[in-house]
């Protein structure tokens, strides 16, 4: 005995199986089947259809139903719903007695259409097949999903959708450890083009104003418009800051071109905030809001222009001008400093070189970190003055420590991608060794990982020049990208700076403690020594001492402190070749200031 279906929505169903029975169905005659409202077939055991009526043969694209007799139901899908017919929705049907869902048909012409499809097993195995074309249905849906996610006027993702992107591409950033960038952007004065040229006016000018940032972003990046004339941009897949620069600056001279409307040439310019992470925030409310904090200092500063968000400025309550202004005055104002962080190597403990770090003194804020004004300085240039200050006051130290006895110390100055790409990096280089004294060995210079693997030809053209020099290099913060074996091969390198985010986790999580063991394999097999960042517990250290890690750096030691509190650790800690670092002391005390010495 067959089963019987459960009663559905579906009018015809109903009327087919409700008090008959599938017998019942049978006995109905042939002209009543015909004219029902939708497909009805009959299909023998093997699927094959013995009887059809006009609407199934028409929603299947044949004016004539005998055109599909003797037609096995699996011709009338193709590609992957035809498998999923036949390892699917047959089976199922034949062990339950039913089917019913949604389905994709093929048309005679090879047209393809969304149907309702239901399917009874008869007794004796064949089927009855009814089938609704849901076509329109479908196309009031997708109406109703581009009114929920689509900003109806430009077609633009809404405030929605934004928010769902945004939402999912900090989840990506956070596993893959990139950057993204929120843009918020205000045309200036656009209620002056609605006052002057009326609202129909206006609307059209926001339809040109989102077809031609659609244009200026790259594939996978977003534009959104959320209300009137406020657009945002999402940009992931971020490695520095002035990726950003590079887009914002595109955007603002595409803005900056005049509109054609109704034969009249409209000039409109826009004001822009934009805020990072995770600098700047780790969720999407945060970037949204501090996006938008920066876009209104953007205004304040005379409109048509953009403004990097500012943690320190929000915290300290800086309402006076630009962080960026600041920026610019800062060397001039001597408000630049260098703090140094001891790398010890491991078999000895003793302080093998210094890492340089970059300090802002600002009058009113105090102390700045990196993280809070590095992108700042990518994103306005200013990194290219600061770079060459940099390293000939890093290598000026470096030196005057090894006049004092520290004959074999180095010194690590990190390079920006800003630096990697001018002509004028490799003069710089050595102009800060010539005139400082420092032999050039003594030098090396970080390069961050991202930077060196995607751009290879030319950062080997580059790193050729400045091993030429004699300086060493090393590519920084390594294990966060996607380096691979065959491009570090190619390099001129001569370490590799282990991240910190793997190594403040090795001896808790044995992932991280798996990829340390495979970056020091690999190092050691090209012949590069491995330096260990992030270092904080002497359960640390005895891991990466068995890995046979070469040297090592982190706060366990010390924090990046100012040269004064450096040179006091020189002397306490030691450095290969030297025990004591001889500053001259004056009134007879030269023998006490030696006694200071450490082992």
């Amino acid at each position: 005995m067959a089963l019987e279906p459960t009663p559905s929505d579906n009018p015809l169903l109903s009327l087919l199986v409700g008090q008959r029975g599938i017998e019942g169905v049978l006995r109905l005659h042939a002209d009543a089947l015909r004219a029902v409202g939708e497909g009805v077939a009959i299909l023998d055991e093997r699927e094959n259809c013995v009887f059809l009526n006009q609407t199934y043969a028409g929603v299947h694209g044949y004016d004539d139903p005998a055109g599909l007799l003797g037609v096995n139901l699996r011709l009338l899908y193709a590609g992957a719903e035809r498998q999923r017919l036949e390892e699917e929705i047959l089976p199922a049907c034949r062990r339950d007695g039913q089917w019913r869902g949604e389905a994709v048909g093929t048309r005679r012409d090879g047209g393809t259409f969304p149907q309702e499809l239901a399917l009874v097993l008869l007794e004796g195995g064949g089927l009855v097949a009814i089938v609704r074309d849901i076509t329109e249905r479908k196309q009031v849906e997708e109406r109703m999903i581009a009114l929920a996610y689509r900003d109806m006027l430009t077609g633009l993702p809404n405030r929605r959708l934004f928010g769902d992107r945004l939402s999912i591409a900090l989840a990506q950033a956070h596993r893959y450890r990139h950057r993204l960038a929120v843009l918020f952007m205000d045309l200036d004065r656009f209620k002056h083009v609605n006052d002057t040229l009326g609202h129909v006016a206006g609307d059209e000018l926001l339809q040109r104003v989102a077809e031609r940032l659609s244009s200026q972003v790259r594939e996978g990046d977003t534009v959104a418009r959320l209300a009137g004339d406020e657009f945002t941009f999402l940009l992931p897949g971020l490695h520095y800051a002035e990726d950003v620069a590079k887009i914002a600056q595109k955007i603002h001279d595409a803005m900056r071109k005049p509109f054609r409307l109704r034969d009249q040439e409209i000039h409109v310019t826009a004001s822009g905030g934009i805020s990072l992470y995770p600098e700047d925030g780790h969720d999407a409310e945060a970037l949204l809001k501090n996006a938008d904090t920066a876009m209104y200092r953007a205004k304040e500063r005379g409109r048509d222009n953009y403004q990097m968000y500012s943690s320190i400025m929000a915290a300290k309550g800086v309402n006076r001008g630009s962080l960026g202004d600041d920026l610019r005055a800062a060397l001039d104002r001597g408000e630049l400093e260098l703090y140094y962080q001891p790398c010890l190597e491991l078999v000895t403990r003793r302080i093998v070189a210094v890492e340089a770090l970059l300090r802002w003194r600002h009058p009113e804020i105090g102390l700045i970190f990196p993280k809070d004004f590095i992108a700042l300085a990518d994103f306005t240039g200013q990194i290219l003055a600061m770079g060459p200050w940099v390293l000939e006051n890093a290598c000026r130290q470096a030196r005057a420590w090894q006049q004092l006895g520290a004959r074999s110390l180095r010194v690590a100055v990190n390079l920006s991608t800003y630096e990697l790409q001018q002509p004028s990096l490799v003069a710089n280089v050595e102009r800060a060794v010539r005139e400082t004294g420092l032999p050039a060995q003594f030098l090396h210079l970080d390069v961050p990982e991202g930077y060196a693997m995607q751009n290879v030809e030319r950062t080997i053209e580059t790193l050729q020049a400045l091993k030429a020099v004699g300086v060493g290099i090393a590519i920084d913060g390594f294990g966060v990208g996607f380096s691979s074996l065959a491009l570090l091969r190619r390099l001129p390198i001569d370490a590799l700076k282990m991240d910190l985010s793997f190594v403040r986790d090795t001896t808790t999580d044995p992932d991280d403690a798996s990829l340390v063991t495979a970056v020091i394999a690999v190092a050691h097999s090209l012949k590069l020594k491995v330096i260990a960042q992030g270092v904080e517990t002497e359960e640390q250290v005895s891991l990466l001492r068995a890995l046979h890690c070469d040297e090592v750096q982190g706060y366990l030691w010390s924090p990046p402190v100012p040269a004064a509190d450096c040179e006091r650790l020189l002397i306490r800690v030691g450095v290969p070749a030297a025990a004591v670092l001889r500053r001259p002391a004056k009134r007879g005390k030269a023998r006490a200031a030696r006694g200071r010495g450490g082992a």
